[in-house]
């Protein structure tokens, strides 16, 4: 199941970085943990996704699965959902349907929690929810603003991100998509320094 990544944990866990296995596990409690075992004992993971929409039993088990080894990320609505996208699969506009699935990560022991950047002001306004550690994808640094992000429907800029409440910003194709990828890190970087 781990194939060849615990020599690349081994690796990334002596330079000091935390390690995120995003999985986005969706099933059966059981299955979960199953899935979770070989990550959790391999003692380099500090972070494995799962979908909120799981629901409570299945993130808990997670959770407790976890114990002080690391740390269960709930997923709420993909940023890859346009508005449409997510209306039609919740029933609810994307703010309603996040703040409904941070409600169930809550009750299921979860800390942590990926969102757009488009919920988070209402996440912020929900004392119940102001604990969640929000981890924001879907980034496009204004340097690239008007450049096409592939897959990615619900962004925000990394400002817009870090002023509305994000605890960590995930940002992905905007840098390894770049004809120059470190110099895409290097200005990236410098537009996130410049931020009041």
């Amino acid at each position: 199941m781990l194939d060849g990544e615990p020599a690349l944990f081994e690796e990334l866990a002596q330079h000091g970085l935390p390690i995120w296995v995003d999985l986005k596990l969706f099933d059966i409690p059981r299955t979960v943990v199953e899935r979770l075992m070989p990550y959790i004992q391999s003692g380099y993971v500090q972070f494995i996704t799962v979908m909120a929409k799981g629901e409570v039993d299945m993130m808990a088990d997670g959770v407790a699965a976890m114990g002080d080894k690391g740390n269960i990320i709930a997923v709420t609505e993909l940023t890859s959902f346009s508005e449409e996208q997510v209306h039609l699969g919740s029933g609810h506009p994307s703010k309603a349907s996040v703040i409904n699935l941070a409600r169930i990560s809550v009750l299921a022991g979860v800390r942590y929690m990926v969102c757009s950047s488009q919920e988070l002001g209402v996440l912020k306004s929900r004392r119940e929810l102001v604990s969640l550690r929000k981890f924001v994808p879907g980034i496009t640094p204004d340097w690239k603003k008007g450049e096409n992000q592939p897959g990615q429907k619900r962004v925000g800029s990394p400002a817009f991100a870090l002023s509305g409440g994000a605890d960590k910003i995930v940002i992905g194709g905007a840098i390894v998509n770049d004809a120059d990828p470190l110099g895409a890190v290097e200005k990236t970087a410098q537009e996130i320094e410049a931020i009041d």
